[in-house]
């Protein structure tokens, strides 16, 4: 499949996958948490100016063995650099970055943070 054809979440997980990073989308990944890797999705929109562009937020979840807390840092310079390395300027980081979160359910440690697509309304 060509890259003109692919949408933002395709494009981004082939980069993350390039660099040798485990990816999915919400709800596949399931059981205990192994080896590191990234949940990301699409997580709402907002309109810029009056009609004429939206943006549109991602999300992404890092999540951790219960054991490695102390690699949670270092996974997410990994996934920041391949974002604004490869991704950049289609996603731009927010600033928003969410409190780190023991998931008991998977024996996890999850980090989240948000970029975003600036998207110009096709019917402009």
């Amino acid at each position: 499949m060509s890259s003109e054809c692919k949408n933002v979440w395709e494009l981004t997980s082939d980069a993350l996958t390039e660099a040798g990073i485990d990816n999915y989308p919400p709800g596949i990944k399931k059981g205990t948490c192994k080896s590191k890797y990234v949940v990301f999705k699409q997580d709402g929109s907002s309109q810029i100016g009056s009609v004429s562009s939206e943006v549109v937020y991602y999300v992404f979840m890092l999540y951790v063995p219960q054991n490695e807390y102390s690699s949670l840092s270092d996974f997410e310079e990994k996934v920041r650099g391949v974002l604004n390395e490869k991704m950049y300027p289609t996603l731009i980081p927010t600033g928003s970055k969410q409190t780190d979160y023991f998931d008991d359910n998977i024996d996890a440690h999850m980090r989240s943070f948000t970029y975003r697509n600036s998207v110009r309304n096709q019917r402009v």
